[in-house]
């Protein structure tokens, strides 16, 4: 019998973690435990977390230093043979995922099983890198991906990056030997749409150097990621791509914050 921990992070989201815990309650298969951790809401949350009762089965509400210091806080506490991250506003798919995914895993093979997310905006699935590209970026969605407790208990998130802390985890797990299992089973639905026209570029900040210590050697981590900073300012400011042609990936950073100063002073400039 295979146990799980299901965790939601929260800071000020009611409407959203209802949602969450709506979605874990509402789960056939029986053998899971329920793990939040509220960051100390000033909107309501943590009375409507209390309000739950025994449906949570571990509610600890204080201040933390920001979103991976709050994870760490939480996984510390799970007791599952695999844990998930169910944040707010994030919810199961279906009152069977828990139940199916049991019977998939191999407990004897599996380190990580990951399955997929849809967005919330388009009801699709949201397509990350495939997985023989994990040198390159996130091939794994967090509230789609099971980790064996131990693990994730051992090496815990790194709390230097501000939206990393996850690719760095499954980048040590991987250079450790994990094993990864991927499956087309939809695990969870989440919004992806805040912060999307920044959320690249703050990805290539965010995670540039790391990978390239991890994978620099072996694969041609930097060349990859240059020409998708390039493709991606020719898209946002329809610019011609030439004008790129032999820019570093630095290069390419500081001119889209140039870009975006200019895009700033013009949008003050004509308001009345």
């Amino acid at each position: 019998m295979i146990t799980f921990s299901v965790i939601t992070i929260v800071w000020n989201d009611r409407v959203g973690a209802t949602r969450t815990m709506q979605s874990v309650f509402s789960q056939t298969y029986p053998h899971y435990e329920v793990i939040v951790q509220d960051g100390a809401s000033t909107d309501g949350t943590s009375e409507m977390l209390r309000s739950f009762g025994d449906w949570i089965d571990d509610l600890v509400i204080e201040e933390d230093d920001g979103i991976y210091d709050a994870m760490n806080r939480a996984l510390a506490r799970a007791t599952g043979d695999y844990l998930i991250f169910m944040n707010a506003a994030d919810y199961f798919l279906k009152p069977d995922v828990l139940e199916r995914v049991a019977q998939m895993i191999d407990p004897e093979k599996d380190d990580i099983f990951v399955g997929q997310a849809l967005s919330a905006e388009t009801g699709r699935v949201h397509q990350y890198r495939k997985p023989h590209e994990f040198w390159a970026g996130s091939t794994t969605d967090h509230q789609a991906t099971f980790i064996r407790r131990e693990l994730m208990q051992e090496l815990k998130y790194s709390t230097e990056y501000d939206i990393a802390g996850d690719l760095h985890f499954f980048t040590r797990a991987r250079k450790r030997g994990a094993s990864f299992r991927y499956e087309p089973i939809a695990i969870a639905k989440k919004p992806f749409a805040v912060g999307a026209s920044s959320g690249f570029v703050d990805r290539v900040r965010d995670r540039l150097t790391m990978l390239e210590e991890a994978w620099g050697k072996e694969y041609p981590v930097r060349e990859k990621i240059t020409n998708e900073m390039a493709t991606h300012l020719s898209r946002v400011f329809d610019l011609d791509a030439n004008n790129f042609r032999d820019k570093s990936v630095e290069e390419l950073l500081l001119i889209y914050e140039d870009w975006q100063d200019r895009l700033s002073a013009a949008s003050a400039l004509s308001k009345p």
